[in-house]
């Protein structure tokens, strides 16, 4: 029988049927701690808790940075529909060396002050918009599993 944690209080499903047990099952099957992915998220650990045991739902935009951070799909991960397959599939992080430091960088285009621009990585695109609409297109790039960013001056 596998052992538990002191705090947990049901094992471990085999085939996580509900968000919330495929969001425990992703945790537990990467390794990491409900502290680690709400430092990871930027989030506190009783929201990771609260979603894990079915009480609440994350948002649309968490769902999508959940997916990302366990590497799934968002239709995946939300509805069930070929999860197990595309979990086990995908490859285990790496453990990063004690002490190194990953630098991402990216460059955005200047903006106008007072501009909205939206940037689409699937197209290329820059759109000069107003904020509701980009934030539109960023949740419907973010659905789609496409990289966005909504930059404000």
């Amino acid at each position: 029988m596998p052992t538990r944690g002191p705090y947990e209080t049901s094992p471990m499903p085999t085939h996580p049927r509900t968000l919330a047990e495929r969001l425990r099952w992703l945790r537990k099957q990467s390794g990491l701690t409900q502290v680690e992915v709400s430092q990871a998220l930027g989030c506190e650990q009783a929201m990771i808790s609260s979603w894990e045991v079915g009480r609440t739902r994350p948002s649309a935009v968490t769902l999508g940075a959940l997916a990302k951070h366990y590497g799934v799909s968002l239709a995946g991960l939300d509805t069930g529909l070929g999860f197990l397959e595309e979990a086990t599939r995908r490859p285990l992080p790496e453990a990063e060396p004690e002490g190194s430091v990953v630098e991402t960088t990216l460059a955005l285009p200047p903006v106008a002050p007072g501009q909205v621009m939206l940037l689409d990585e699937r197209t290329g695109t820059q759109t000069s918009t107003d904020a509701a609409e980009a934030m539109a297109a960023l949740l419907r790039a973010l659905k789609k599993g496409r990289k966005a960013w909504v930059v404000v001056r």
